[in-house]
């Protein structure tokens, strides 16, 4: 199979985990894989997430985050969150986004899949 261009759209933060396992597995077969988060979903790309809370869930997430981050797949957090009203804190080697940016990964992809 070709190399083809995925990009994951997350609105929940209860997806994250499995997107993101799911998409390490898509850049082991040699695709090329971008996640976009957005509403709830970008809770987990915000530092103060893992600041307050210490459970093995959110700590297993931040493994996968850096994971990902290490086998090039981009992290964008939305930056017209409104959710999270202080804004975003970007973990390190995440990238603000907008909708613009999304429309281009999304035209350029071979799959859209949202979550």
């Amino acid at each position: 199979m070709a190399n083809k261009k995925f990009i994951y759209f997350v609105s929940l933060s209860s997806n994250a985990a499995y997107v993101i396992k799911q998409s390490l597995e898509m850049v082991k077969q040699q695709h090329e894989v971008a996640i976009f988060f957005d509403l709830d979903g970008a809770r987990v790309l915000d530092q103060r997430y893992f600041n307050n809370r210490n459970s093995a869930h959110d700590l297993d997430l931040g493994r996968l985050l850096q994971s990902a981050l290490a086998s090039g797949i981009k992290l964008y957090g939305c930056q017209m969150n409104i959710l999270i009203a202080d804004g975003l804190q970007l973990i390190e080697g995440a990238e603000l986004a907008g909708v613009v940016t999304f429309l281009e990964l999304a035209y350029a992809a071979d799959a859209v899949i949202s979550y």
